[in-house]
């Protein structure tokens, strides 16, 4: 029974030190949930009223923001080709951007076009803009410059553009771009040769670059399988077989090669040449053509019979070798120019006809004819002749 008020004792100071304790749960019951804990009194009254918030701080302006970009269509660049780039500035701000300067400085291996009218060039740095120029916030402008690259730039040069743009009061900004020349040629090669009645053939062979690059490295084969017999300069070495390397070949420039050869057989011969670049060709469909071409063997010359004088010549005249008279007088002159006056027989001065086996047979057939007419003659008159008994 002592110890019973000792343990009430403690219980009572440490409720005076410490404020209220911790509720007292029995061994093996669960604590109650908070929800469940008791509450304020409502007969106390409502509690405080809760203090309005303050509102939040407006933001303070940003101003003009400017931000440059650039691009280049087609890309990668074609050698010989017009390419455009394209600059475009956009102020992301808040407020407008004025006098706004637009500036490109090109790669020396372009040649800039027809500019826009508020654009100008000097040296190789494009300018655009300047006084008047306001870009507003939240909007753009954009600057197409235009290009060229010279048709012999080799294949794989890097190109690159160095963009900029500035506004008074407004941090500018810069953009780069690098891109890639890529060549694109079209070789054509055309192949002809006439009908030949000699035996020989002579072939024209025609190589036109049509562009837009400068093609490189040309090269010509024909395997003509023939006796060349007149080769080009533009094509060393020996054999039945042709490989001419012309070299660079610039857009729009052709090259000819003419040669004759000698085939080994009549009728109709077909033979193919074939023309390749160490360039990129976007057609190659007519870097091979061929010729069809009729040999015909000469005719041989006729032969004439030993002896007797063709059509076409004319007969040895022989000069008369009598000695000159001696010149006359008197009626004796006169007389002599009389007969000298009468012009000598024809028979003179025409040559004489050969004698055929023709004119042989047709005499023989005139005498038969004329010995038949005698002898119907003859008998018809015979006929007519009155007898003896009339």
């Amino acid at each position: 029974m002592g110890g019973r008020p000792r343990i009430a004792a403690l219980i009572a100071l440490a409720a005076l030190a410490g404020g209220w304790a911790a509720p007292v749960t029995s061994p093996g019951r669960a604590p109650l949930p908070p929800d469940s804990q008791p509450g304020p009194d409502p007969a106390q009254g409502p509690g405080p009223t809760p203090l309005p918030e303050e509102p939040a701080p407006s933001p303070s302006p940003i101003g003009a923001v400017l931000r440059i970009t650039a691009r280049v269509a087609p890309d990668p660049v074609i050698i010989g080709t017009e390419s455009v780039y394209t600059l475009t500035v956009a102020n992301t701000g808040d407020t407008d951007a004025n006098d706004v300067i637009v500036a490109a400085v090109l790669d020396h291996n372009l040649t800039p076009g027809g500019l826009p009218g508020a654009c100008s060039l000097t040296g190789r740095t494009i300018a655009c803009g300047g006084p008047g120029l306001t870009v507003p916030a939240g909007r753009s402008t954009t600057y197409e410059l235009p290009v060229t690259t010279d048709p012999a730039l080799g294949d794989g040069t890097p190109l690159t553009t160095r963009a900029h743009v500035t506004a008074p009061g407004v941090p500018g900004d810069a953009a780069q771009l690098t891109t890639e020349a890529v060549t694109r040629a079209d070789v054509e090669l055309s192949k002809t040769a006439p009908a030949s009645t000699d035996g020989t053939i002579t072939y024209t062979l025609t190589v036109t670059n049509h562009g837009p690059s400068q093609a490189t490295d040309v090269t010509v084969h024909d395997p003509t399988r023939a006796t060349i017999a007149d080769r080009p300069a533009e094509c060393p070495g020996g054999g039945p077989a042709l490989s001419c390397p012309i070299g660079p070949l610039p857009p729009n420039e052709s090259r000819t090669l003419t040669f004759t050869v000698t085939p080994r057989t009549t009728g109709v011969i077909e033979n193919c040449a074939t023309v390749r670049t160490g360039d990129r060709e976007h057609r190659t469909s007519d870097n091979r053509s061929c010729a069809e071409t009729l040999v015909e063997r000469p005719a041989p010359a006729p032969s004439r019979s030993p002896g007797k004088p063709g059509r076409d010549e004319e007969p040895e005249v022989v000069a008369d070798a009598s000695p000159e008279p001696t010149p006359a007088t008197g009626k004796a002159a006169a007389s002599a120019a009389d007969r000298n006056d009468v012009p000598p027989p024809a028979h003179h001065t025409t040559p004489e006809l050969p004698l055929t086996g023709a004119s042989v047979w047709m005499l023989g057939l005139g005498v038969a004819v004329l010995l038949a007419i005698g002898l119907l003659v003859r008998y018809f008159s015979r006929r007519d002749e009155p007898g003896p008994d009339s």
